[in-house]
């Protein structure tokens, strides 16, 4: 990689530098590099650090935007002192083992890559946060993906906009009411979270035999003020059928505030069954119930939305709204063209 001199960018008579875009380059920051604090805005892409990055951002004092995407040499992201004006910080594709920031203005945070710890200090005025956890093929880290927004990263708890993405993997297909209990309670509530998003991506020889989903229904347990949930699944299977059985509901705590849902990637599987007749059955106030037959995630394979069982579909929604006196509003398919 080319070197990119840091220097020379602070070798002016005074600070100028506002934005600063970087790819594909070598760096070696330290806390002696001065001209940076006037800096407001600093990506990092793709960009080999070598040094004390903490050093440098020691001297940003005017710094609003940080975003570090697929650097190396860092395996630990721990800037000890307060970044005052920090907004908005992305931090994407690292291989690091934890990620630790003073930022007590912060208002949006964004993280990809795999479940690690995820330290923000003092975060209180935190509107929006978008978790995409990385597979990790383990079986037995699967447990903990899905959850691990409430279980690894308190410090976001004060949100009031959640987006999580997540996959689960099996090669072990069960299916057990206790599987799913909850071994130790999430470490803070969700006090202020309005808007839960999940992005879920199932993969399993058996659509109807995977229970994982049914996890996401204990943890809405923890978010009491959730107005609106929306849950885009794909099952990553080449021939699912609809769940046969009876819709039994999950247990699931009782919710009074839940107005709006929508699910997208329904097919009437199993585990979606299950969990949207629990929150049927818990959210007393719900004005809107939608579920969509198509796959909306991007996920790359057109055969997802191909053979779609939309009068099954429909006559379960028909059913179900009978059974529980609620409207469930089956999204229209478009035409075979635009899929």
């Amino acid at each position: 990689m080319h070197h990119f001199p840091l220097e020379a960018l602070g070798a002016q008579d005074r600070p100028f530098t506002q934005c600063l875009f970087l790819t594909n380059v070598s760096i070696k920051p330290h806390s002696d590099i001065c001209g940076f604090t006037t800096l407001r805005s600093l990506h990092l892409h793709c960009i080999q650090i070598i040094g004390d990055l903490s050093g440098l951002l020691l001297n940003c004092s005017s710094l609003e935007d940080l975003e570090v995407i697929a650097g190396l040499g860092v395996t630990v992201l721990n800037i000890p002192h307060q970044l005052h004006k920090l907004r908005n910080l992305l931090i994407s594709n690292m291989h690091i083992q934890m990620v630790e920031f003073h930022v007590p203005n912060l208002s949006h945070f964004e993280y990809k890559g795999t479940a690690i710890p995820i330290m923000l200090h003092g975060c209180s005025r935190l509107q929006k946060a978008t978790l995409n956890f990385h597979q990790t093929w383990l079986e037995e880290d699967n447990n903990k993906v899905l959850g691990h927004v409430f279980h690894g990263i308190p410090s976001v708890s004060s949100v009031k906009v959640l987006h999580v993405h997540a996959n689960m993997y099996t090669n072990f297909p069960v299916w057990s009411s206790q599987v799913h209990t909850l071994p130790t309670r999430p470490a803070c509530m969700f006090l202020n979270l309005r808007h839960l998003t999940y992005e879920i991506i199932i993969l399993t020889k058996g659509p109807n035999s995977h229970s994982g989903l049914l996890q996401l229904s204990q943890y809405l347990a923890f978010v009491p003020q959730l107005e609106a949930l929306e849950l885009d699944m794909v099952y990553h299977v080449y021939v699912g059928r609809c769940w046969r059985g009876e819709g039994v509901s999950y247990s699931m705590r009782r919710h009074d505030h839940l107005k709006t849902v929508y699910m997208s990637g329904f097919r009437c599987y199993r585990a979606q069954v299950e969990l949207l007749c629990g929150i049927l059955e818990m959210c007393a106030v719900l004005e809107q119930v939608t579920i969509e037959p198509m796959v909306r995630i991007p996920y790359g394979l057109d055969l997802m939305n191909l053979g779609i069982p939309w009068n099954e579909i429909c006559e379960w929604a028909h059913r179900t709204s009978e059974r529980f006196g609620k409207v469930i509003t089956v999204a229209e398919l478009p035409p075979l063209e635009y899929r």
